[in-house]
């Protein structure tokens, strides 16, 4: 899962927190004229994608709020800050703002979630955090029964750090660690997230298991393919579609793999790593 992803699945939350008007005893509705003009200023300039502006004015809007408590502060406020911090790569500032939200709302999955998300960018980056609180964060949200896309992409999150860390160790035991994660996942899932499979799909090609790797792949786009779908879910399926061609080139069966490859381009078009495969799989044809 990708910065962008999860910024846009957390601001989804937010628009919808104010929907159903959750935690309306801390809303806006008594606040001062500066700290509305400030907190507006601020979601404007979010949008705008001027992340760093953004905090400073949610920055004011808190510190017009004028308490030093965390249950005195406009929750809202702070969250949007959080969000902020986040999509502007200030994970150890987002991390405090999460932390903050926490201690006051200490069983909100969502805070979990964004905080092992950060404290999976942060290993290996900061001395005081590792993967281990990550996974511990993640746990925790898990034990609330959460069942959110963000959950999953925090989930996701984790296994690609396995992942990324072997492409630079060369270490197996990290895509040991990769696939028990992944598993896991399929596991909580029960096997019917998309999204969760394509990963696995990636994973088990790594391994050189095409067998397993195209099982996923064939139950991730039976679980979109006659379905309406979102943004992520067409990149979801487009992974999918691909990962279909590479497994069957792997496995030395080109006519599958150029069939797989030309419905991935009839369907998205042709771009320069469909173009190379089918221009290698026609040679191999011949």
């Amino acid at each position: 899962m990708r910065l962008t992803e999860v910024a846009l699945v957390v601001q989804g939350r937010i628009r919808r927190f104010f929907a159903v008007g959750v935690l309306a005893v801390i809303m806006l509705g008594g606040c001062s004229g500066k700290e509305r003009k400030n907190f507006e200023a601020g979601k404007a300039l979010l949008n705008e994608g001027k992340y760093a502006e953004a905090v400073e004015a949610f920055d004011k809007a808190i510190e017009a709020h004028g308490s030093n408590s965390i249950r005195g502060l406009e929750i809202d406020i702070l969250r949007y800050r959080a969000e902020a911090e986040y999509r502007a790569g200030d994970y150890k500032a987002a991390e405090h703002s999460y932390r903050l939200l926490t201690s006051a709302d200490e069983n909100r999955s969502e805070y979990m979630d964004m905080l092992a998300i950060i404290y999976t960018k942060l290993s290996n980056t900061d001395m005081d955090i590792n993967i281990d609180n990550a996974i511990e964060m993640y746990d925790k949200a898990a034990k609330q029964d959460d069942k959110s896309e963000l959950h999953i992409n925090a989930g996701i999150t984790i296994a690609e750090y396995y992942e990324d860390m072997y492409d630079k160790k060369m270490d197996a035991t990290y895509l040991d660690s990769a696939e028990e994660f992944l598993e896991k996942l399929l596991k909580e899932t029960g096997r019917k997230n998309a999204k969760v499979l394509a990963v696995y799909a990636k994973h088990m090609s790594k391994r050189e298991d095409y067998d397993k790797a195209l099982e996923a792949v064939d139950e991730g786009i039976a679980l979109l393919e006659k379905k309406k779908l979102t943004k992520s879910e067409d990149e979801t399926l487009k992974s999918l579609m691909f990962s279909r061609g590479s497994c069957y080139e792997y496995k030395s069966d080109y006519n599958k793999a150029l069939e797989a490859f030309n419905a991935y381009i009839e369907k998205y078009g042709e771009d320069e790593s469909v173009s190379h495969e089918v221009a290698f799989l026609k040679a191999r044809i011949r």
